[in-house]
């Protein structure tokens, strides 16, 4: 940049705030300010009295900028070597110096004028060249003895300006060990604090809402997106980037903090995020934070497994509603996509080269009747009912001796997988440095110990609260819960049946027009699971009925009331 000025018998004063050490004297503008008008007046200096927008105002350059940062040299083919100046106030100053525009600059001391040795040698380089660069805290004159002393004082301001950043850098990790966050907390948390990291009232219920979708499976990260900003989802308010007069001018950005939309990659980062389990990363690890958890450890850990895999979404924020979107496919793999034609639902597969199957075009009521017809394969017939209770009795008293054996067998598992888990996460730390484990074997052993205690709650919470006769009870009412949602299935609202599709099934295979396969779900597959032809034999009824009700009871909080709704 050319400046139209020349007052080649004056100087300007130059003043640095560094950004990153706040608490010291020195780095008061004010201060640097009048030590250095001060001081010119003392030694007879003439300060320029000019006023440039954006670079001094009355003869005082004013710059704000860390301290010690190093830039890369760009070494050229033909020996120059090219270092880049990254205050632009600084860089201008040596323009206007290096074309002898001014006599020369008053500073307050040498860690104001450079952070690093390549400012250093700049410096050196315009005192050369004859400008006269004062100091008011040092002299240095024309000798060796000089020259030496510049560059002590050169060298101990580079080690001021690290050591400032290293503590910094220190304060921060100290602050993370102890559990508390000193940055930018991620959505659906407020900022008050390094140690005060309180739930945002109007975020924080949207987010945890977004984890459980997710969890499902049913969402693809696009549509998740969506309907995160439907819900009026936007990014924590923040300040705009400072505009280029801003940085010349010291300030800051005069435009008020705004908030954006939410993006799909932003969704992408938060359901990856830790900290909403109240967990802080220190040291490469995930360890305990300070904060509030905003979602459990183990939704958390579902949502990881559902990241791994690849999601096809079964909702369309912008799309229309279909019951079987995303459910139903044809043997060559391909899926059914919905249409509608002449008052009617029609769902159609583009066939792979080669595929035998002979109808592409499927009506949604021909569905219904596939999807009717499986239900009709679940429940239990009146035969097998009549079996259950005729042996039940029976089979009820060789059950309840058992039961204390199993209640006594499940304690034991649950108290030494509860012991290995807390030997885990009290010597965490240990042995990640020994190298007993790495990051990600420590994390599934650790989730493979809450799977296992999860698995035996649930076992301890059906041997010890549900007897015989409530698991048999259970499972008759579910048989005759999943009967009634068949016999009404033509009558059912479409959310209802879509529901209740995605309970039961995570697909349906179709060729031909016939249910060729299908994968379902809980207590429906194991009871689709059940010997052919009903129940048989002298000893069926619990060695049989038990395994279901296991599947049945894990299921209960999405199926019974569901199905319930149907009578």
């Amino acid at each position: 940049m050319t400046d139209n000025i020349s007052h080649p018998q004056e100087y300007l004063v130059y003043t640095r705030r560094s950004t990153d050490d706040l608490i010291n004297q020195k780095n008061s503008i004010e201060y640097q300010t009048k030590q250095c008008l001060a001081f010119a007046q003392a030694q007879g200096l003439v300060v320029a009295g000019i006023s440039i927008e954006g670079f001094c105002e009355k003869g005082v350059v004013q710059e704000r900028h860390t301290a010690f940062k190093t830039a890369a040299l760009d070494i050229g083919r033909d020996g120059t070597v090219k270092y880049r100046i990254e205050r632009p106030k600084f860089q201008r100053l040596v323009s206007l110096l290096a074309e002898r525009k001014l006599r020369g600059v008053v500073c307050l001391c040498w860690d104001r004028l450079s952070r690093n040795p390549h400012d250093d040698a700049i410096i050196k380089d315009l005192k050369a060249r004859g400008v006269d660069v004062r100091f008011v805290e040092a002299t240095y004159d024309n000798s060796s003895s000089g020259a030496l002393h510049m560059d002590i004082d050169g060298m101990f301001a580079a080690h001021y300006s690290r050591v400032s950043s290293e503590k910094i850098r220190a304060a921060n990790a100290k602050l993370r060990a102890e559990g508390k966050w000193p940055g930018r907390t991620p959505i659906g948390y407020l900022d008050q604090g390094p140690d005060n990291k309180p739930l945002d009232p109007d975020r924080a219920p949207i987010i945890r809402r977004m984890f459980e979708l997710y969890a499902t499976g049913e969402w693809s990260m696009s549509q998740l997106a969506k309907w995160a900003r439907e819900q009026g989802l936007m990014t924590k308010p923040q300040r705009p980037h400072r505009t280029a007069e801003e940085i010349l001018a010291g300030t800051d950005s005069a435009s008020k903090p705004v908030s954006y939309p939410i993006k799909e990659k932003t969704i992408e980062c938060m359901l990856h995020n830790s900290f909403y389990t109240g967990m802080i990363r220190h040291g490469g690890i995930d360890i305990p934070g300070s904060h509030e958890p905003l979602i459990t450890k183990n939704l958390f850990q579902r949502v990881q497994r559902m990241l791994n895999q690849r999601n096809t979404s079964v909702h369309y924020v912008d799309k229309q509603f279909f019951v079987y979107r995303g459910f139903v496919k044809c043997a060559c793999r391909r899926s059914y996509s919905p249409y509608e034609k002449k008052g009617f639902r029609y769902y159609w597969t583009p066939c792979r080269d080669g595929c035998l199957n002979s109808r592409a075009n499927l009506r949604e009521d021909y569905i219904d009747h596939l999807f009717e017809a499986l239900l009709g394969r679940v429940y239990l017939s009146e035969k097998e009912i009549a079996h259950i209770k005729d042996r039940a009795p029976q089979a009820l008293r060789r059950r309840s001796d058992k039961r204390a054996d199993k209640q006594k067998e499940l304690e034991q598992q649950k108290v030494r997988a509860q012991r290995d888990l807390g030997y885990l996460e009290e010597n965490k730390i240990t042995l990640l440095r020994e190298g007993a484990y790495t990051a990600s074997a420590y994390a599934e052993e650790a989730r493979r110990l809450e799977d296992e205690l999860a698995g035996l709650d649930s076992q301890k919470v059906v041997a010890e609260s549900v007897d015989g006769r409530q698991m048999l009870d259970t499972v008759l009412e579910f048989s005759e819960l999943v009967r009634l949602a068949k016999t009404n299935y033509k009558n059912t609202l479409p959310d209802e049946k879509h529901h209740l599709l995605s309970i039961s099934v995570s697909e349906l295979v179709v060729i031909d027009g016939f249910l060729a396969n299908f994968s379902a779900k809980a207590g429906f597959a194991a009871m689709l699971k059940r010997p052919v032809g009903g129940f048989s034999g002298p000893n069926y009824v619990f060695s049989e009925l038990e395994g279901i009700y296991t599947e049945i009871f894990k299921a209960t909080s999405q199926i019974i009331p569901l199905l319930a709704s149907s009578k």
